[in-house]
C-alpha cells in the first residue's frame, strides 16, 4: 500500500559488520518530521523519509536501528523458505476468501473447461492435467472473482466515507511487494491475488488506499481515518502480514 505523492524510490546498501543489506529510500511529505523504517512482509527494508532529509540523516537513522531490521529480514525470509512449492494436483489446498479449499482437477472436453467453487472445493474442469495450464486458469479465476470482490466493497465503502461521492476507478495490477496503491489520477490499483485473503483484510486495504485520497501521505491525520473507520486495523494489517507467504505462493 502505498501513497499518491512519493518520489522515485532511492537504492542503499546497510552495512553492518560483515553483513550487507539493500534497502529503499522514499522520500514523501511527512508532517512529523521523522523517518520511519519498515521491513516489509518480503523481508524488503522500506524507509519513508521527509522530502528535506539529508543522506546522513536518513544513514544515521538505518545505521541505529542495524541489528533490528537484520532480525526482522532473517524472519520474513525464513516463513517464505518454509513454504512449499505449488504442484497444482488434486488434493492440494489452495486460498480464497481467507479459507483454504481442496483443489478438484476434473477432466472435461475443451469446451467445458472453467473453474468453479463447489461445496468447499475448488474445482477446475480441464482437458490437461499439466501443472502450468492448471495454474494459468486458476490466476484467471482469482482475477475474475476479485474483479466482482473489489468492486463491490468499494462500492460500500463510498457509501460510508464523506469524502467520496462516486466509486473511484480501479484495476488490478500484480504486485510482487504490494497489496495496494492510489496513484496521482485517483486510480486505485490492487493486486488482484489479495482475493486469496479474509474479506476484512480485503476491506483494510481497499480503506487504506482510499483514505489516500483525502490524506496523500502517511501523517498523522491518515492514521486517525483508519482508525475511525477500521478501529483495531493493526491487527487486521499484522494477520495480513502474516500470511502474505501463502498468498502470494504461486
Amino acid at each position: 500500500m502505498a501513497a499518491s505523492d512519493q518520489t522515485e524510490p532511492e537504492n542503499r546498501l546497510l552495512v553492518y559488520g560483515d553483513m550487507r543489506l539493500p534497502y529503499v529510500v522514499v522520500r514523501e511529505e511527512r508532517p512529523s518530521g521523522k523517518i520511519a523504517i519498515n521491513v516489509e512482509p518480503d523481508g524488503t527494508v522500506l524507509v519513508q523519509a521527509p522530502v528535506a532529509a539529508n543522506a546522513s540523516a536518513i544513514h544515521q537513522s538505518v545505521h541505529a536501528k542495524a541489528r533490528w531490521i537484520f532480525q526482522h529480514v532473517v524472519n520474513a525470509q525464513s516463513r517464505f523458505h518454509n513454504v512449499l512449492n505449488r504442484e497444482y494436483v488434486n488434493g492440494e489446498e489452495v486460498m480464497y476468501l481467507g479459507r483454504r479449499h481442496q483443489l478438484k482437477l476434473i477432466d472435461v472436453p475443451r469446451s467445458e473447461r472453467r473453474v468453479r467453487l463447489f461445496r468447499g472445493r475448488v474445482e477446475v474442469l480441464t482437458e490437461t492435467r499439466d501443472p502450468d495450464a492448471i495454474r494459468l486458469k486458476l490466476r484467471a479465476w482469482y482475477k475474475f472473482r476479485a474483479q466482482d470482490i473489489f468492486k463491490g466493497c468499494i462500492r460500500e465503502w463510498t457509501q460510508t466515507l464523506p469524502w467520496i461521492n462516486t466509486p473511484p476507478k480501479f484495476e488490478l495490477l500484480e504486485m510482487q511487494k504490494r497489496w495496494g496503491s492510489c496513484a496521482t489520477d485517483g486510480v486505485l490499483r490492487i493486486n488482484p491475488f489479495l482475493v486469496k485473503a479474509p474479506r476484512v483484510c480485503i476491506e483494510h486495504v481497499l480503506l487504506h488506499e482510499l483514505c489516500h485520497l483525502k490524506e496523500h501521505n502517511h501523517s498523522k491525520a491518515f492514521y486517525e481515518l483508519l482508525d475511525r473507520f477500521q478501529p483495531g486495523w493493526q491487527t487486521t494489517k499484522t494477520k495480513l502480514d502474516e500470511w502474505v507467504e501463502e498468498l502470494l505462493n504461486e
